[in-house]
């Protein structure tokens, strides 16, 4: 049984008579008028399966390729980072997590999860917004994972700049989400037509749950190295290994 308790909003844990309790802290605040948890059990439980389903596991594939960019010892922020499967490996190794999402649901799953693996003593659970993070919070690599595509083209850039600036320098920008579409001769249009279409379909479907924008598909590479960051390293994933290569994951240095 998992039980919270109230004290403004990062997570903290700890067992008694067979529960786990949710304790919060105020250390990185809920921004104004969010929603309390606009997953809630039902898509927090199936999200995971959800995303396999539909991408073949492409998405699971190119979120665990950034983080083993990440080094032992290094202090890792993961942004939106959900139920947290790609925190196992890099947790193993000895790189400090934590995990940050403005849904008490998902941090539940994460913490079982990560207790489950008799790994979550060395993560911190965050229950917060990314875009009000305390501006002294300092990180070695900051993770976002089909986080930034839940806002706007208007409203993404501002928040990948927010993020950027809790990275330390040299440190690691890992993103991880749809690949650019990149429309040209005639093949290219056709693909991207359907690319297109392949992404707009879940983004409509959890707009109406959660209230993310409804956008067209970001050039998260793109708009990094506008805000200052530069490409290290980059791959490409095959829906079900043998579709087209509509995800990617890029990992930056600031």
């Amino acid at each position: 049984m998992i039980v919270a308790t109230s004290n403004h909003d990062s997570f903290w844990w700890a067992r008694k008579r067979g529960a786990i309790f949710i304790h919060m802290e105020s250390t990185f605040p809920v921004s104004a008028g969010a929603q309390p948890d606009t997953y809630g059990t039902v898509l927090a439980t199936a999200y995971d399966g959800l995303a396999t389903l539909y991408s073949g596991g492409a998405i699971g594939a190119c979120k665990h390729w950034g983080v083993s960019h990440i080094s032992a010892g290094e202090a890792a922020l993961f942004v939106g980072a959900g139920a947290a499967a790609e925190c196992l490996e890099p947790v193993r190794r000895g790189v400090r997590c934590h995990i940050l999402d403005s849904s008490p649901a998902m941090l539940r799953r994460a913490h079982r999860r990560l207790h489950r693996s008799k790994h979550e003593g060395h993560v911190q659970f965050h229950l917060g917004d990314a875009r009000a993070l305390p501006t002294h919070k300092m990180y070695d690599a900051v993770v976002v994972h089909f986080f930034l595509n839940t806002f706007c083209q208007q409203s993404m850039p501002r928040v990948l700049a927010s993020l950027l600036t809790h990275l330390r320098p040299g440190g690691l920008l890992v993103l991880a989400d749809f690949a650019p579409v990149s429309p040209g001769t005639e093949t290219a249009t056709a693909g991207s037509f359907w690319q297109t279409l392949y992404h707009d379909l879940p983004m409509h479907l959890f707009s109406q749950w959660t209230g993310s924008d409804v956008h067209p598909p970001h050039d998260l590479p793109a708009v990094a190295c506008s805000l200052g960051a530069t490409l290290v390293a980059q791959r490409t994933f095959r829906v079900a290994r043998i579709g087209p290569a509509w995800f990617g994951s890029w990992v930056m240095n600031k």
